[in-house]
């Protein structure tokens, strides 16, 4: 019977739901789930085989003591790491049993951003103009060579937090400012100089005291999403983002497929493709953000794990027929990804989102939800009551409240209006946070 390590593996109500939905399968085929993660609860004892406390993912040294013992009492025989908090930590465990998983000099690849774009740039990945930056002085001079804006960013991936959009010499100082007091305490900085010392290696700066700068890069945010089975590639086909405005760097929504010519799909795979072989990305799921202009598409980010934002696997098993996590779960298992992309099926999710401080009061009512899913949506909740907002830049902020998953049958752009027209529907109420 094999055992499956799932390692900070989302938040509870995914886990959960999919816990129970794939359950029946899992036992058929003699499969145990022992899940190890910060938050453990009742619902949790229900439905996984065994449970692991660990300490808050950006305490990777620590964690990795917690790992170790649970590692050498054996029985693991795949390990499952597709959220960031998991990737580093994930990678060590699958290499010290010798099981498949992101090899650690990759999942470091795809989470430090300045050791990422090093390694496209000698790949020649097309991909932003970028420098390390540790002063509003670096950020003029490299804005002096190729114009404003720029985006400065923390060093680690980091969900869209951490980013700035700078647009003129007037607004650096303040940007750099806040970009400086935020890091030394950013969950995700925390965690990759605590990888560092792990593993012991070299991260090329200092990750609190010093930023990328990049030049803003225009043109159709797009994306792709997959699994890399040894070290091949399959996509769940290429996504169309829909952005929050300037300065945020959010998601609002995803079409698809990406409503574009076959010429400009093919380009944007093409590039996806290189940059995986480039970070040496193998055996994991895989989440690439880029820009598409004039038909020439560049790397944005290049992330070793699957995305997690509420109904995206949703949106991919409308096309592919799984859950993307239960595709990997099958490839941690040595089973190889046999799903095929699905040509007649346009989607899109769409976000209720909110940008401000507060503590979450009221959620859509179950029988809310299913009056709106009479019109041939999706619908669901992404927090719960008593959840805690932070406005950006906090390193928590988390702005999805809702969402919704259409389908239309010949546009995903269409689908896209149909899903933002029905998540506008839920009714959250938001109650200011305490001081």
């Amino acid at each position: 019977m094999p055992t499956v390590l799932a390692l900070y593996p989302g938040t509870v109500s995914f886990r959960v739901q999919q816990a129970r939905r794939y359950r029946p399968i899992l036992r058929e085929l003699g499969v145990r789930i022992v899940l190890a993660d910060d938050y453990l609860t009742d619902d949790d004892r229900e439905v996984f085989d065994e449970l692991v406390p660990m300490p808050p993912c950006d305490q990777v040294e620590e964690g990795w003591l917690v790992l170790e013992r649970r590692l050498a009492s054996g029985g693991i025989d795949a390990v499952l790491a597709q959220s960031e908090g998991s990737l580093l930590l994930g990678s060590l465990a699958s290499r010290r049993l010798g099981l498949r998983g992101i090899r650690p000099e990759a999942a470091l690849l795809t989470v430090s951003k300045v050791l990422c774009r090093r390694a496209l740039e000698d790949a020649r990945v097309p991909q932003p103009r970028f420098a390390d930056a540790r002063s509003a002085a670096d950020v003029r001079a490299f804005a002096g060579e190729g114009g404003w804006p720029v985006v400065i960013k923390g060093t680690a991936s980091a969900l869209g937090r951490l980013v700035a959009l700078v647009r003129s010499d007037a607004e650096v100082e303040r940007a750099v400012q806040k970009s400086l007091a935020e890091l030394p305490a950013a969950t995700d900085i925390v965690r990759l100089a605590s990888f560092a010392r792990l593993a012991g290696v070299d991260l090329g700066c200092d990750p609190s005291r010093e930023f990328l700068v990049e030049a803003f890069a225009p043109g159709a945010p797009v994306e792709t999403d997959g699994i890399v089975f040894d070290s091949e590639p399959f996509s769940f086909g290429v996504t169309e983002q829909v952005l929050s405005k300037p300065p945020l760097f959010f998601m609002e929504g995803y079409l698809l497929p990406a409503d574009r010519p076959a010429a400009q799909i093919e380009e944007i795979e093409r590039v996806s493709d290189g940059a995986l072989a480039a970070l040496g990305v193998d055996d994991t799921g895989y989440s690439i953000e880029m820009r598409l202009r004039e038909g020439r598409a560049s790397v944005i980010e290049v992330n070793g794990r699957l995305g997690w934002d509420a109904g995206f696997g949703d949106l991919f098993e409308l096309v592919t027929g799984a859950q993307p996590v239960f595709q990997c779960l099958q490839a941690a298992l040595g089973i190889r990804p046999a799903f095929e992309r699905r040509r007649d099926v346009r989607c899109a999710v769409a976000y209720q989102s909110r940008y401000e401080d507060g503590l979450v009061a009221r959620v859509p009512t179950a029988v809310q939800l299913s009056e709106i899913e009479r019109g041939g949506v999706k619908v669901g909740s992404a927090v719960h009551v008593g959840e805690r907002l932070h406005a950006p830049p906090h390193p928590d902020a988390a702005p999805h409240l809702g969402w919704a998953l259409a389908k239309h049958p010949s546009s995903s752009r269409a689908a896209y209006e149909t899903a933002r027209a029905a998540v506008d529907r839920l009714r959250f109420e938001i109650e200011p946070a305490p001081a």
